[in-house]
């Protein structure tokens, strides 16, 4: 069994991406916990979040920083479900179960979020995001989603796709 060494991260450190709208960086990625977790906080806009439902293997959890978020989806029945989380609430969403959120405040939102196992997600915000190497210039515009798709589909499974 590997031993875990102690580590921090600073405030300002981290690997950054544009992902479809949000600012995506990376606190702890799997090199650091042996592929049993990920952690990247999310800075999202109003309205800010994916467009779509989807699935993917990794359980992840959502703990709401600033602003208010719904994450949504559809329970092991298909029924759909809506949970308004505000700062200091944690929603966990298990793996495979089709779900999606929004930033439903008024102002910009930031979460931490939480993928247990590591992988895919890291390889996933690598492919489909923009790099930001300094955190505050964001792209001109979006990837249409066309383009998107591909990416998307590789993985994760959407449930409503773009």
């Amino acid at each position: 069994m590997m031993a875990h060494k102690h580590f921090s991260i600073k405030a300002a450190d981290g690997e950054s991406y544009f992902v479809i709208g949000d600012i995506i960086t990376f606190k702890v990625t799997g090199d650091e916990t042996n592929g049993a977790y990920f952690a990247v906080e999310v800075v999202s806009q109003p309205g800010g979040g994916p467009w779509f439902l989807h699935t993917h293997e990794p359980q992840e959890t959502f703990y709401v920083l600033d602003g208010v978020f719904e994450i949504y989806g559809q329970d092991e029945h298909g029924a759909k479900y809506a949970i308004r989380a505000m700062v200091g609430d944690v929603v966990q969403v298990p793996a495979n179960v089709p779900h999606g959120f929004k930033n439903v405040g008024d102002g910009v939102g930031r979460m931490l979020r939480l993928y247990e196992p590591a992988e895919p997600m890291r390889r996933f915000f690598q492919e489909v995001g923009i790099p930001m190497p300094d955190r505050t210039t964001t792209p001109d515009k979006m990837p249409e989603p066309e383009t998107l798709l591909p990416i998307l589909k590789k993985y994760m499974t959407l449930v409503e796709s773009p």
